[in-house]
């Protein structure tokens, strides 16, 4: 068998792209093969702690709740369940945080720019910050840098959120209406600073409509329709993630083996997409506000 050596810099450096390509390519399937493992691994812990933790009655199945029991511990009522969640939720976002940098920052002290080999937290942070860099990028253009600080912070918690209720006896702070309207009334406001900011004291015009004679009119409806928008996130987050996990409760009660496990995707597919509509609706309400198409 002749093997063929290479001629030209041109031939080199094809078969150098074709063997990074490869690595790449490799790379890649092995994190697709760690991801099914660990998919696999979550949804058999799963199947062994749903009979322990739902209680099958006659009724909607009770769940146990972990803040609950935490709360009673420290002497405070299950009204401040909705804030231990949200806690919990801003310290993995933070040990999240603190552990990516670390792991950026070795790279770029080592120059080792290759992807990684396996599937870990890392790379899924390193493709949720890539994909909320190009979101920043498509919705802001060149004011990017401004605004996606806020958009990656509304999509982290609320992703890291979903997810932990995802774990049974620790209900997201996403199934309160309550912490999600506090989230609402954030992008509002962000969003309007947004708009003074870029256009000062024109972003009033907005709310004029394109003739000065129905301005009253329009007024009138632009309030209504902004007054509208951090409800609207509120209700659709919340009755989404409340309507997942009532679903999970049900099924669980009536068959706890199996079935929790095969909802437990389902349940992976809502918190993403959730997170994803929660995000996409408040970068284009900022981008409504900062754009001078009006």
């Amino acid at each position: 068998m002749m093997i063929t050596l290479p001629k030209s810099k041109a031939d080199i450096s094809g078969y150098e792209n074709r063997a990074k390509h490869m690595t790449i390519m490799k790379a890649r399937s092995i994190q697709v093969v760690d991801a099914l493992k660990t998919s696999v691994f979550a949804g058999a812990a799963f199947v062994l702690c749903t009979s322990e933790v739902f209680a099958s009655g006659t009724q909607v199945p009770s769940v146990i709740d972990y803040y609950d029991l935490i709360l009673e511990k420290v002497g405070l009522g299950a009204e401040f369940a909705p804030v231990a969640a949200g806690t919990f939720t801003l310290l993995v976002c933070l040990l999240s945080g603190l552990v990516f940098s670390s792991k950026i920052q070795k790279k770029l002290d080592t120059s080792d720019l290759a992807p990684a080999e396996s599937f870990s937290l890392f790379l899924v942070l390193e493709n949720i910050l890539e994909f909320l860099y190009s979101l920043s990028k498509e919705q802001f253009g060149t004011h990017f840098r401004d605004y996606m600080p806020m958009i990656s912070g509304l999509f982290i918690f609320i992703l890291t959120s979903n997810l932990s209720g995802l774990v049974p006896g620790f209900p997201p702070t996403t199934e309160s209406f309550s912490a999600n309207l506090v989230m609402g009334l954030a992008v509002f406001v962000f969003y309007n600073y947004a708009g003074i900011k870029e256009h000062g004291l024109g972003y009033g015009k907005q709310f004029m409509g394109p003739f000065l004679i129905l301005a009253p009119m329009f007024i009138v409806l632009e309030l209504i329709s902004h007054a509208a928008r951090p409800l609207s996130l509120s209700f659709r987050l919340t009755a989404n993630i409340f309507g997942d996990h009532l679903l999970l409760g049900v099924f669980s009660g009536m068959v706890p083996f199996l079935v929790p496990a095969l909802l437990l995707f389902f349940g992976l597919l809502v918190a993403c997409i959730q997170s994803f509509v929660f995000t996409m609706l408040s970068s284009i309400y900022i981008n409504m506000a900062i754009s001078h198409d009006h």
